[in-house]
């Protein structure tokens, strides 16, 4: 091993262990720490790490150590106290949030996708996040992922849906919200060597879906979720939506939401407008996830309908 902990003192009884004993300092898309909550109000602009948020730590070709946040300003190795190996040499620090326990950087699980229930509190626990620095040691020993290239980054496509009353209709209620397509949240892995997420053949999960909202749609309000990226466009994705309007029952449906592409790192949002019969899904540009491309604007008709989506 090439790092050194608590249990291995004698391995390091030679070095200066103060002096390299080593600390981090991290944060998300170089942002500033956020008061309540990971994703602080009502949208996901601002969004950075809280209090006993764990992430994992590869120091160079290591084991993750787990890293717990305090909800101040320090981390904690806990009883796994961490040193540099030396002064000199440049090491490459690979960190990813939530922790798991893994032996390798080149397959790092990604937390579940299922039951997610279209809140900010909800996507908080799908997240993914990784980051890397190389550096050498500094005074203090700190490893710090901050600035643009060192912050850490969402690896998954985050969905804003925002749905809109039109003018023609009163007391509008969503009832259910489906989006279906090829491996939409399958449970995955993360390679820092490659940058790319891989799938698991043996968890294909195609549907995301939320049942029995009483939603009015004119409160206003935004359902989130987190998806798989998709980038070849040729799977079919369909958005399903259930509401009811003027004492009757819709369903509509849309092949090709989003055209089927999903950006990794990415917030695609969609504002869902009910005009009668119909939904008028309207595309906005990206967020602060990173820069894209706008969004078409698709329009799906929807039926008066008894049956259940």
């Amino acid at each position: 091993m090439t790092f050194f902990v608590a249990c291995q003192q004698a391995e390091v009884e030679n070095l200066e262990a103060d002096d390299l004993r080593m600390s981090i300092v991290a944060s998300i898309n170089d942002q500033k720490k956020a008061p309540d909550s990971r994703y602080a109000g009502e949208t996901p602009d601002k969004v950075e790490f809280t209090e006993d948020d764990a992430i994992g730590l590869f120091v160079d070709n290591n084991p993750a150590v787990e890293w717990v946040y305090d909800g101040e300003d320090d981390w904690s190795s806990g009883e796994k106290v961490v040193y540099w190996p030396d002064k000199t040499r440049s090491h490459t620090f690979r960190a990813f949030y939530p922790y798991a326990e893994t032996e390798t950087y080149a397959s790092v699980p990604m937390p579940s996708l299922l039951n997610q229930t279209g809140t900010i509190e909800s996507i908080s626990k799908c997240d993914f996040l990784i980051a890397t620095k190389s550096q050498t040691y500094t005074d203090g020993g700190t490893v710090e992922f901050k600035g643009t290239e060192s912050s850490f980054k969402h690896v998954s496509t985050l969905l804003q849906l925002t749905f809109v009353q039109g003018s023609e209709l009163t007391g509008a209620v969503l009832n259910k919200i489906k989006i279906e397509g090829s491996n939409l949240v399958t449970s995955s892995s993360y390679s820092f060597d490659t940058g790319n997420v891989t799938l698991n053949p043996n968890t294909t999960s195609d549907v995301l879906m939320v049942d029995g909202l009483s939603h009015k749609m004119s409160d206003g309000g935004n359902f989130y979720f987190i998806v798989n990226e998709k980038k070849d466009g040729t799977s079919p994705v369909k958005l399903t939506v259930e509401y009811t309007a003027n004492g009757k029952k819709y369903v509509a449906q849309k092949s090709g939401f989003a055209n089927n592409l999903f950006a990794g790192g990415m917030c695609q949002k969609y504002t869902v407008t009910v005009q009668n019969s119909s939904l008028i899904i309207s595309g906005n540009e990206i967020s602060s996830w990173g820069t894209g491309v706008p969004l078409d604007n698709v329009e799906i008709n929807g039926e008066e309908t008894t049956a259940s989506v």
